[in-house]
């Protein structure tokens, strides 16, 4: 480390002065996605889910994600954009590959998501209880607002971050740019064109939806869907190899 102390010309603390650098460069990544119906009256999607993952961007992921693609070319699947719902179900693209490759591509994300450093959130809005599309709003808002409130001693940690939402409801675009404009950061900036092929974190925030969905059918229900419950194994496999080992991650 020779050479990294100098004498600075204010006069100031050359360690201090690192710190303060490397402070005002500190950025945090936020991916948003959805899951559900935006509408009130829908009986076919009872939950509405916006999930967060934040991830700081001085953890680099480029080699996680070098070894997720190569996991994923093993099993002869190139170019893959994750999307949780029909891997699990095995509909839409996905309609045509086995029940045991669709698992072995659900455990090589899941693999992902646990050796890379991010954290996660998600507000869960149970439709039921929502006979208009006001009512869908405010409760929304009220969690926007107390998600951003108690994660401002991590957020404002951060001198930028950048939001990225594929702008998939005006209504979740409008609570994104006035929850993080009410933080005390000096750059808040939301990325253009997001398409979610290009951005494993963001397939992570899909998969984050899709468990926290089904999280929230076996606390009111108790019960998978017959799909879903074949693809993991039973309700106690899904709880213990599943939910179990992203629950660390939450805030």
């Amino acid at each position: 480390m020779r050479g990294m102390f100098f004498a600075l010309s204010d006069g100031s603390n050359p360690v201090t002065y690192a710190y303060k650098k490397m402070m005002r460069e500190m950025t945090l990544s936020v991916f948003v996605d959805e899951s559900g119906i935006w509408n009130e009256s829908d009986a076919s999607s009872r939950y509405y889910i916006v999930s967060f993952v934040l991830h700081d961007q001085s953890f680099d992921v480029t080699e996680a994600i070098s070894a997720l693609d190569r996991d994923m070319a093993s099993l002869g699947i190139v170019n893959l954009c994750f999307h949780a719902a029909p891997i699990i179900r095995g509909n839409g693209i996905f309609e045509i590959l086995s029940e045991e490759l669709r698992r072995k591509i659900f455990s090589r994300m899941m693999g992902f998501v646990r050796k890379v450093d991010f954290k996660y959130h998600c507000l869960c809005v149970d439709k039921r209880y929502c006979d208009t599309e006001e009512r869908m709003k405010e409760k929304l808002e009220r969690q926007m607002h107390e998600f951003i409130l108690g994660a401002s001693s991590v957020i404002d940690g951060f001198s930028r971050v950048k939001v990225y939402y594929d702008c998939g409801q005006t209504y979740i675009t409008h609570l994104l740019h006035k929850g993080f404009d009410e933080l005390k950061i000096p750059i808040v900036e939301f990325a253009q064109s997001v398409k979610p092929r290009h951005y494993k974190l963001f397939q992570v925030a899909d998969l984050i939806c899709t468990l926290r969905l089904l999280a929230a059918k076996l606390e009111t229900e108790g019960r998978l869907s017959p799909s879903e419950f074949r693809f993991f194994g039973g309700i106690k496999a899904f709880k213990h190899n599943v939910l179990r080992r992203i629950k660390p991650k939450e805030i």
